[in-house]
């Protein structure tokens, strides 16, 4: 060291010291006499070659057993898991039996005792669903029976657990069983018919190894594993494994008497086949079954030892080649490494280094590398902290320009889409005014025309009449559709008419949807026949009814509709599954929370969801989309979320001859019912409409009162006992139509109420909805439809 500087000494063939060993102990260390036993340091790098491989050794050997506890412990999870969800694929097989059978029991015909036509409408809903139904009376004898040809002789043998049905009054699960009629092992899920408060039959649906097998194949199961569905009594339904060897016969004892004990932990036993397995056994909640999924042992021991082998086989090359580099670098580095380390010492002390002059390559490299190294860290470590702050401050400055442009960027797009929005707005309504004035000018026209053909005396003036009422007829039916503007298997095809299959549906959609889910169908006149499958379309309108349940838990409004479509060219050369042509259209449409584009472009997959676990199939959608496109037609989704959902089924027009009688509309030419001088209330707050009116009720015959509000309408009904009906708008200023009702009932309840209104949702008022018995006629409407629906309605209110 010489003024803070530290200088290398050229020594010997290596540049360090005389090569002579024992005078380099001598003249380094004085001190050497009175110290232990000195190691060479090649001695010292073969025992930390070897102190670095036994910890790594050891440490392999702790994570092996740690990696073998942790395989056991998930493959436990695993087989916890995979058990679970297979458990509730159980009760999902089920339940979906239990909806085929209580759909099924909601025939009208068993209300009637119409049996006869009840079993062509179950035949026909067991070949669509591949089900088998069994219908049994309160004696216990069977009515039907699917699984044999009609008019087969029916014993009493089907299972005594369906006598629960009638002295329970619920649904019953029966337990496995040999079935006489299939000679087939089985089981059946039974429900009550109720007729006139009193259980009279038991229908039940039947389930086959078959229909389990599905369930045994969930995602990530492997096949070695043995899985094996069990009723209550833990005899086998469905197995993975030798099924047709071991159906119908019990687990193994041990798990059995884990069963009956309840546990459903994970256990050691052996499988029917004497294999060892790690088992446990699951109990479906709802159907109380039980499935136990064995995993082989041999499984986990296997990779276990392949591990161990690979493990033994790196620890032996690592030692072998830390052993042979540690004997390099101890003949490369014993008469180097001391003034290296001086030199990094006095590094470390803030001195100025000189080069190192050596004979060995490398340490000359690593000596200028120090001498520079030490010569640049006083500068450094001097500009290191100005260097950061200017670069943070140019940071901070280009930040500041990148979020002003953002924001410049996020308006102007913002505004874009605004100005897009509003020339929309514009085009809507520029079209919507330009039709409704060519209407308009239609009418004025033809009433100006009249009233001057009049003053002259002129009396040929139906030609102008008929014109304004098609002018009218015109522009009612564009408000009508500005209104409306918001939103494979075997089969049995007949022509059919849509709008009676889906009026006839009531009774099974008011059992599947609750009470807070207001249904509502608009049903198209002149609706074209179609030709599909009847059940098939009935399934599909139920499927979607049920999603649409599903998606309102908190209520809300399911339309059923229909119309006539005609999908033209343009249309079909953006869907290439889509042929142009005339279509009979059905949408069931719901309010509840809507999908987003990801969802709808995977709605169709089979098995894909969005319902948590057990509670949805997945199928729904994917069954209905098959039915549609077997029948040569198209579905479409509409949705949005927030925004609720609409699905649009087209089936292809039939063009054979239909019903005339279905043909007649009321305002085409039915003939008016004339009154027998009835005196009716109007209420309307337009004068023009409600003087209109009371001249149409005239002309039916009939005596009016009128009232422009709802507090003169109620100074009329209790003034006037000789009112016979009330015709009242919806929409009206202070007391509207909805309230003046209630009022009125509360008042007059047995009065008849007529409701009129321009537009189809002012009959609602929240999540509630208007009674059923809630009448109503759209206007405008002609003399021939308000005088049917009067007539309607007084005699009804005559009758009771």
């Amino acid at each position: 060291m010489e003024s803070g500087r530290f200088r290398f000494q050229n020594r010997g063939l290596l540049g360090i010291l005389p090569i002579n060993r024992e005078s380099r102990n001598e003249i380094s260390d004085p001190m050497a006499a009175f110290r232990s036993p000195a190691f060479s340091f090649r001695t010292i790098l073969f025992l930390i070659a070897i102190a670095g491989v036994l910890p790594a050794v050891v440490f392999s050997g702790l994570l092996l057993k740690r990696f073998a506890d942790n395989e056991r412990a998930r493959a436990e999870r695993g087989l916890v898991d995979s058990t679970r969800a297979i458990a509730r694929g159980i009760d999902s097989q089920f339940a979906t039996a239990e909806a085929a059978v209580l759909a099924l029991s909601g025939s009208a015909f068993l209300q009637t005792g119409n049996l006869a036509d009840f079993e062509k409408r179950a035949r026909r809903t067991a070949a669509d669903t591949g089900r088998d139904f069994v219908l049994v009376g309160s004696g216990g004898r069977q009515l039907m029976n699917t699984l044999v040809p009609e008019g087969t002789p029916l014993g009493t043998n089907f299972p005594n657990l369906l006598a629960k049905v009638f002295s329970e009054r619920r649904t019953v699960i029966t337990e496995v069983f040999q079935g006489k009629s299939s000679n087939r092992l089985l089981a059946a899920i039974g429900v009550p018919v109720i007729v006139d408060g009193a259980v009279r039959y038991a229908l039940s649906a039947t389930l086959y190894a078959k229909d389990f097998a599905p369930v045994m194949q969930e995602p990530g199961v492997p096949d070695d594993w043995i899985i094996s569905i069990v009723d209550r009594n833990g005899v086998h339904m469905a197995r993975s494994h030798g099924n047709e060897q071991y159906a119908g016969k019990p687990l193994v004892p041990r798990l059995i008497e884990h069963m009956k004990s309840g546990g459903t932990g994970v256990l050691r036993n052996t499988s029917l086949e004497g294999i060892p397995l790690i088992t446990t056994v699951q109990y479906a909640p709802k159907s109380q079954w039980a499935v136990a999924v064995g995993l082989p042992v041999s499984m986990l021991a296997t990779p276990l030892w392949e591990t161990l082998t690979q493990l033994l086989i790196i620890a032996i090359v690592l030692a072998a080649l830390s052993f042979f580099l540690a004997f390099l670098v101890a003949r490369s580095l014993d008469l180097s490494i001391g003034e290296l380390s001086s030199a990094a010492s006095a590094l470390g002390r803030g001195a100025v280094i000189e080069p190192l002059q050596s004979n060995v390559k490398e340490f000359n490299v690593i000596g200028d590398i120090l001498a520079r190294t030490s010569m640049t860290l006083r500068s450094l470590t001097s500009s290191l902290e100005t260097q950061v702050a200017e670069r943070t401050f140019e940071l901070s400055q280009s930040n500041t320009k990148l979020t002003a442009e953002v924001k410049r960027r996020m308006e102007t797009e913002a505004q874009l889409v605004q100005m897009q929005k509003i020339e929309a707005i514009g085009q809507l309504t520029g079209g919507i005014a330009h039709d409704f004035n060519n209407m308009l000018s239609v009418v004025l026209g033809a009433l100006r025309l009249l009233q001057r053909r009049l003053q002259r005396g002129d009396t040929d003036v139906d030609k102008f009449v008929n014109a304004a009422i098609d002018g009218a007829e015109r522009a009612a039916n564009l408000t009508s559709r500005l209104l409306a503007f918001s939103r494979q298997q075997p089969l049995a095809p007949e022509v059919m008419d849509g709008n009676k299959l889906i009026a006839g549906m009531g009774e099974i959609l008011r059992r599947t949807i609750p009470e807070s889910i207001h249904i509502e169908t608009v049903l198209a006149g002149g609706l074209w026949r179609c030709f599909a499958d009847n059940s098939g379309l009935e399934n599909a309108i139920i499927n979607l009814a049920v999603n649409a349940r599903d998606a309102m838990p908190g209520g809300g409004k399911l339309t059923i509709e229909t119309a006539n479509a005609a999908l033209d060219d343009a249309y079909a050369a953006t869907r290439p599954d889509v042929s142009a042509g005339q279509y009979v259209m059905v949408a069931v449409a719901d309010t509840g929370s809507g999908m987003t584009a990801d969802v709808i472009a995977r709605a169709i997959d089979p098995f894909f969801t969005t319902k948590p676990a057990g509670q949805g199939t997945g199928l729904g959608l994917s069954q209905v989309h098959g039915f549609i496109k077997q029948s040569g037609g198209h579905i479409a989704i509409y949705s949005e979320p927030g925004q609720g959902t609409t699905v649009k089924l087209y089936l292809p027009r039939h063009f054979g001859d239909a019903d005339l009688a279905q043909r007649r509309t009321v305002r085409g030419g039915d003939a008016a019912v004339v009154g027998n001088n009835e005196t009716l209330l109007v209420v309307e707050d337009d004068a023009e409409v409600r003087k209109v009116v009371i001249e149409m009720l005239a002309e039916l015959g009939y005596t009016t009162i009128e009232a422009e509000n709802g507090i003169q309408a109620l100074g009329q009904i209790d003034a006037r006992p000789d009112i016979a009906l009330m015709i009242t708008d919806v929409v009206m200023p202070g007391m509207n139509g909805r309230v003046l009702a209630g009022e009125v009932k509360a008042r007059r309840p047995g009065l008849p109420v007529l409701f009129t209104t321009g537009y189809t949702r002012n009959a609602i008022v929240h999540h509630g909805v208007l009674d059923p018995d809630v009448h109503v006629i759209i206007k405008p409407y002609a003399v021939e439809t308000l005088a049917t629906k009067v007539r309607e309605l007084l005699q009804a209110a005559k009758a009771g």
